[in-house]
């Protein structure tokens, strides 16, 4: 016995049997794939719920941290404020307060040869007789005396107060002269 078939169908039932049987391998073929589709798209189910579950979690997270930022950024601007209201209060004492600038100027260029200022030190006072203390070394006595009657000479200067025993030595000098007055030229 021979091991070829023979087909011994006319041509045309032949083609028609071929067709056919394409036609249901492509429908068999089609459903399969369709089948496949389906389970894939079944198979995404679970991580898009676990996704959107996780977006939702995420979302409220930072809507907390959101809130929580506002409530801390409202608390340092809130602290802010108070400083700066703080600092404004400050300013404002501090208008009111004369201005020794000037004064200071023109004790600084009082000539004070042989005479060298370590230390100056500017006390406010309601009255309005203000107080500087001006200390250092002098040279000689007579340097001392010269720079303490220039000082006394200034139109803002009331009263220069320099103590007697700052004279107990003859050279090196050292003295705190206390002047008093407006100190506004």
């Amino acid at each position: 016995m021979s091991h070829e078939l023979t087909n011994l169908l006319p041509s045309e039932k032949r083609r028609a049997f071929t067709r056919e049987y394409f036609m249901r391998l492509a429908v068999v073929l089609l459903s399969l794939l369709g089948a496949a589709t389906l389970m894939g798209a079944a198979m995404l189910v679970p991580p898009y719920l676990a996704f959107s579950q996780e977006l939702r979690v995420k979302e409220a997270d930072l809507a907390r941290l959101a809130a929580l930022l506002d409530n801390a950024q409202e608390k340092e601007v809130g602290e802010r404020l108070a400083s700066l209201a703080a600092d404004a209060e400050h300013l404002s004492r501090l208008e009111a307060l004369p201005s020794v600038t000037g004064g200071l100027r023109a004790v600084l260029a009082v000539p004070d040869e042989g005479v060298s200022i370590a230390h100056i030190a500017f006390t406010p006072s309601a009255s309005g007789a203000h107080t500087m203390t001006l200390s250092g070394t002098a040279a000689t006595r007579g340097a001392l005396q010269r720079y303490e009657q220039a000082l006394a000479a200034l139109p803002f200067v009331e009263s220069t107060n320099l103590p007697i025993s700052t004279y107990a030595k003859e050279v090196d000098l050292e003295f705190i002269i206390t002047l008093t007055g407006s100190f506004t030229p």
